[in-house]
């Protein structure tokens, strides 16, 4: 269904400044409008409309703890320094890809941003919801951490539908280096994409 994959573009869509807790609800709210407007914008093509919500979303996800959450602790401490420069590149790189290639599928869907949730002192959820023409409803779930320094607040996952798109590529990765070399695993992450199923 065209629905569900357009709702894994959506966890794209965020924030501009370092977040402070109390600001997450306004700035989310806020950024999320702008990135839906981006998308109505029926004068601008995909490749631009790309690059506009790249311009907001990008310094708020922590690409790097995605990253090493992907592979697992003991696959991500396996590597050095430049295979985890090269191999969060090619995630980062792939994450756009899918993102792009979706983007086609946003067909006037209303958006609305529901109250953040703290789970611990260090973890908050933002739910947001997707309304359809069907009238159906679906979740997105921003996953935020507090990275304890200037960066404020980051995104380290997001679930989409009850489906975690770290755990999701989590699972496709799950023993790559043990089966293979780091250059399997660059080759391997080329190949897959995030199916979301309900």
């Amino acid at each position: 269904m065209k629905l569900k994959i357009f709702l894994s573009i959506l966890f794209a869509f965020t924030l501009l400044n370092a977040l402070e807790e109390s600001e997450i609800d306004t700035v989310m709210g806020r950024d999320i409008i702008k990135a839906t407007e981006i998308l109505q914008d029926k004068n601008v093509n995909d490749e631009e409309k790309s690059k506009r919500i790249f311009a907001i979303f990008d310094s708020f996800f922590d690409f790097n703890q995605m990253a090493s959450i992907c592979l697992g602790k003991s696959q991500w401490t396996a590597l050095n320094d430049a295979q985890k420069e090269e191999f969060t590149t090619k995630f980062v790189k792939r994450l756009k890809e899918s993102y792009i290639s979706k983007l086609k599928l946003y067909t006037d869907e209303k958006i609305s941003i529901k109250n953040s949730e703290k789970k611990s002192a260090a973890r908050i959820q933002v739910p947001m919801i997707l309304s359809a023409k069907d009238g159906q409803t679906y979740e997105i779930l921003y996953k935020f951490y507090d990275t304890k320094d200037a960066r404020g607040w980051l995104i380290y996952d997001v679930d989409i539908i009850g489906v975690s798109i770290v755990q999701t590529y989590r699972s496709q990765f799950d023993g790559a280096l043990k089966s293979g070399s780091f250059e399997d695993l660059i080759k391997k992450i080329d190949a897959i994409d995030i199916e979301v199923q309900k």
